[in-house]
């Protein structure tokens, strides 16, 4: 049973996204009985293949799904009117559509294109119904990702930069009483932190309600990996040396790192208390 607690443990747990691209999928069943519209398929493919990690990337990305919709549909259509289902024009239309989807840099599009292509040549449904209905599908995906639990990656960087401090706080006293470090925890929290604040700045401008906290907070990301670099030097001598002895090359070695990270931490928190 192992492998069953294993499971819901944090690397499997149910993201907010995979929820969304659920009820997502839900809500355009439910408009497509509405309002009996045909070949219903097309509307939640479209809403889950639309589905962004974060609100401004779902609308680049629907944009863009849109636009490879109509390339798709045109050469699908297009050669299904010659020969419907040929093997060969199956595998030529979609090496056009995905190279069409590359010249016009529609990141994105190209499954979606695909998908559009490949329902024209074996006649699902027709043209209109193929891009009106997939239309319906991104914009759904577009307001569920908007309206249930928007992404809030100006809190998760402040969580993120709040946990990066106590784990600094903690190895900066843990190389005073020659405790084991854990480097590679700092590390994870760092690139989280990059990561967010990226993704944040990505965000069009009426989804940011936060610029100046996050723009000092990434100001103070060179610091962090300045500390860290020192922590790995301290850990690297920990590890190779079992003694420091005073006076020793090695010990002035030590010190210089040590003291050098003590005053980036130093400088690190004198600015997290001009920002508070």
């Amino acid at each position: 049973m192992n492998w069953f607690s294993n499971f819901f443990k944090t690397n499997h747990r149910l993201g907010f996204r995979i929820v969304k691209t659920g009820i997502a999928a839900t809500i355009c069943v439910v408009i497509s009985d509405f309002f009996n519209l045909n070949q219903p398929f097309f509307i939640v493919v479209a809403a889950v293949m639309a589905m962004g990690k974060s609100i401004d990337a779902s609308v680049k990305s629907g944009r863009n799904k849109i636009f490879g919709l109509f390339i798709g549909t045109a050469i699908g259509y297009g050669l299904a009117l010659i020969s419907p289902g040929n093997a060969g024009f199956c595998g030529v239309g979609i090496i056009f559509t995905l190279y069409l989807c590359h010249l016009f840099k529609l990141n994105g599009a190209a499954t979606l294109a695909c998908f559009a292509f490949t329902a024209m040549l074996f006649g699902l449904g027709t043209p209109a119904t193929c891009i009106v209905n997939s239309s319906i599908g991104i914009i759904i995906a577009l307001l569920v990702n908007l309206i249930i639990m928007p992404p809030n990656y100006a809190a998760e960087i402040k969580n993120s930069c709040e946990l990066l401090c106590s784990q600094i706080e903690q190895s900066v006293k843990d190389c005073g009483d020659f405790c084991q470090l854990d480097t590679r925890a700092i590390e994870t929290t760092i690139a989280k932190l990059n990561y967010n604040i990226n993704m944040y700045i990505s965000q069009t401008k009426f989804l940011r309600w936060n610029d100046d906290e996050v723009f000092q907070t990434s100001c103070k990301i060179s610091t962090y990996n300045m500390i860290l670099d020192e922590l790995k030097a301290i850990e690297v001598i920990r590890l190779t040396h079992d003694t420091i002895e005073e006076g020793t090359e090695l010990y002035t070695v030590y010190n210089y790192h040590l003291n050098r990270m003590n005053k980036l931490y130093e400088y690190a928190s004198s600015k997290d208390e001009e920002t508070t």
